[in-house]
């Protein structure tokens, strides 16, 4: 029963977080593709492309982990997306280019402190994702089980 407590709480606050990043983006859209550029990861077209999108895949990603649908794979995606955002961080902080996070608007530098809390985000995720898929596993085991027990001669 704790574990799915953590479950409950690692969902619903990666799904407020995701819900208030995207919508941050999204009220300014040319400050984040100025965040975004400052990264130097991706040509012009691409810092647009991904200005445009990113923060309302958040939005959807957060309204979605809050609600409980498709729960595998919408925690499972958005590890996989923590964890770019993770890695872009480390790679952009490594080579010294000093950029804002853009994480939760503008005007955060990249540092230790926001490595470490994507960290902790990223380990929500992944515990989130694995917990859902072993989760459902069990659930299918018990309704496997059940089949069979309902289907055998007496």
């Amino acid at each position: 029963m704790p574990l799915r407590v953590l479950g409950w709480i690692c969902r619903l606050v990666l799904g407020a977080i995701f819900v208030f990043a995207g919508y941050t983006k999204v009220r300014n859209i040319l400050l984040f593709a100025m965040a975004v550029d400052a990264y130097r990861l991706l040509p012009a077209w691409a810092v647009m492309s991904v200005a445009h999108t990113l923060p309302w895949l958040e939005v959807i990603l957060g309204l979605l982990l809050l609600s409980g649908w498709m729960i595998r794979y919408v925690s499972s995606f958005t590890a996989l997306l923590l964890g770019g955002f993770l890695l872009t961080m480390v790679v952009t902080y490594s080579r010294g280019v000093e950029a804002n996070c853009g994480c939760f608007g503008f005007g955060e530098k990249i540092s230790a402190l926001t490595m470490l809390r994507d960290s902790l985000l990223f380990a929500m995720g992944v515990y989130l994702a694995i917990f859902s898929w072993k989760s459902w596993g069990q659930k299918a085991a018990i309704s496997n089980q059940k089949e069979n027990e309902a289907t055998q001669p007496i």
